[in-house]
């Protein structure tokens, strides 16, 4: 997918990887779940004479029950789309308030492969040995790793596409095009 941004900057590859629905409902339940053993803490006494909360486990209960609430909504707003845009500069991809950038120079090959979340632990935003990152998306089944350089060190990043072969031929394309010549001297 091609197309210009408001920075000019022209967009060679555009994807947002959504959590699937079956992934919402699972936050959904943890909303629920949450929320019945809140529920449950605090009508414990319900057959008693006591009343069902008061005072200061009233004020524990419902700090409690807006806590979860807030994180699952975190979670939501954050993990349910992996967004990842290759443009002139570079590959960025985010999921909500998290994100990378890496510039063409950083960036050394790109393939597209299969996600093996045992090797990562899991999936959303993972670190694993010896300089590998995962920006992984639940349900979806592969993805690119891409060799960057980070300072002084070398890592690889698996980061979730529904369009994996494209999304790889966009990177060594960009990074064959941006990468300087083996023919030009030093210094020029």
């Amino acid at each position: 997918m091609t197309g210009a941004t408001a920075d000019n900057q022209q967009i060679n590859f555009s994807e947002s990887v959504r959590l699937p629905g079956w992934g919402i409902g699972l936050l959904g339940l943890g909303v629920g779940v949450t929320a019945g053993v809140l529920t449950g803490v605090a009508i414990r006494n319900l057959v008693g004479d006591e009343p069902i909360i008061e005072g200061s486990n009233a004020a524990v209960f419902y700090v409690a029950f807006a806590l979860a609430v807030l994180l699952n909504v975190f979670l939501l707003l954050n993990f349910a789309f992996l967004s990842l845009r290759v443009t002139e500069t570079g590959f960025r991809f985010n999921y909500g308030m998290f994100g990378k950038t890496f510039s063409w120079e950083q960036m050394s090959e790109a393939e597209a492969k299969d996600y093996r979340w045992v090797a990562y632990g899991g999936w959303g935003i993972r670190f694993s040995t010896r300089g590998r990152r995962a920006w992984s998306q639940l349900g979806a089944k592969r993805g690119v790793i891409v060799s960057v350089t980070e300072g002084d060190k070398e890592r690889t990043y698996f980061v979730s596409s529904r369009r994996a072969d494209e999304l790889a031929a966009v990177l060594n394309e960009g990074i064959a095009r941006n990468r300087p010549s083996a023919l030009e001297p030093a210094g020029s």
